[in-house]
């Protein structure tokens, strides 16, 4: 099959497997390239498919499944809005365009996680709106030592505060239709504190480790949502809104060392460099499709001028049990 790879640049990843007519067929050349597309994952962290004629959700969705395994992940536990668009497939996170996502690891703050993440370019943005990525074993191996061995001792809390009149509602969140359902999922996914407030709305805490091992490459990683929801990590107006609205213990999210002590804001600051330093950024051009290992790199997203239309999928489920943490 007459298909290149290289680099975009001067970037360490994501490896671009790109054709320049567009006539092979991705979608046979993945089915039965899965074992070579593992390994380039495994040293890349993600492939940038580039050039090939996939039209839409069906052939979109195809090729995931043909390139991983129809393993399809739901997102439960959701934590931003999207709109769910056919099949396993929905849109990207809907945020205001002149803001930025911060970087994460797709629901590393859950009990279950996909492996694979697919995002698809159906409209490409007149300006900005890069999907960045971040090595999270670079992260790992240039944290500070004392950073590192303070939450590799007290792992990390997570706090999520629902509300009747802000976020996406609970039971829309959890997939479930009453109290009794959220308590049967939260004991099935390790979340060990669920306490509901007066207005009927839940509030839950627990405890996980901050750091993974790679359950095929053996590299540690830093896997988490600790530096997204921490309080410190909001834009400056929006943090002083929450905190003179609904103060340090009504926050919706916020992120706290495994014993409930606050995480000094300079550590926050230092883990949000170290996410810039070790990223990269690509432009999206139509009908490009990235493959990421959700374990390897962390994502986010610039703001962006004009339309935008990414379009997401998430395949293999891994539970928290499965993997060793620290």
């Amino acid at each position: 099959m007459a298909i290149q790879k290289s680099l975009l640049e001067n970037n360490k990843f994501p490896l671009l497997v790109s054709s320049d007519s567009g006539n092979e067929n991705i979608i046979e050349w993945a089915n039965t390239s899965k074992t070579e597309i593992r390994a380039l994952l495994n040293q890349y962290g993600a492939i940038l498919f580039r050039g090939f004629d996939i039209n839409g959700i069906d052939d979109f969705e195809a090729f995931a499944a043909a390139s991983t395994s129809g393993d399809w992940v739901p997102y439960l536990e959701a934590t931003s809005p999207r709109d769910h668009v056919q099949g396993h497939t929905s849109t990207s996170t809907k945020y205001k365009n002149d803001r930025t996502i911060f970087f994460h690891n797709e629901k590393s703050y859950s009990g279950t996680w996909p492996y694979n993440l697919f995002f698809y370019c159906d409209v490409p943005p007149t300006e900005g709106g890069e999907t960045p990525l971040s090595d999270c074993r670079a992260i790992y191996r240039d944290l500070p030592v004392e950073i590192r061995e303070k939450f590799e001792r007290k792992k990390l809390m997570y706090v999520r505060r629902f509300s009747n009149n802000m976020g996406i509602p609970w039971k829309k969140a959890f997939d479930v239709s009453n109290e009794k359902e959220l308590e049967g999922y939260c004991k099935k996914n390790y979340i060990e504190d669920l306490t509901w407030n007066a207005d009927g709305t839940p509030t839950l805490k627990y405890v996980r480790n901050t750091i993974l091992e790679h359950p095929l490459t053996g590299d540690k990683c830093w896997f988490n949502h600790g530096t997204f929801f921490n309080v410190h990590s909001l834009e400056p107006e929006i943090k002083e809104f929450f905190l003179s609205n609904f103060g340090q213990d009504g926050l919706p999210y916020n992120t706290f060392y495994g014993d409930g002590e606050a995480i000094e804001e300079e550590v926050i600051l230092t883990l949000r460099e170290l996410y810039q330093k070790h990223s990269v950024l690509f432009p999206w051009k139509k009908k490009d499709v990235i493959l990421i290992d959700n374990m390897l790199l962390a994502h986010g997203r610039q703001p962006f001028k004009g339309e935008r239309n990414i379009l997401v999928t998430m395949t293999e489920h891994i539970d928290y049990s499965s993997i060793k943490t620290f």
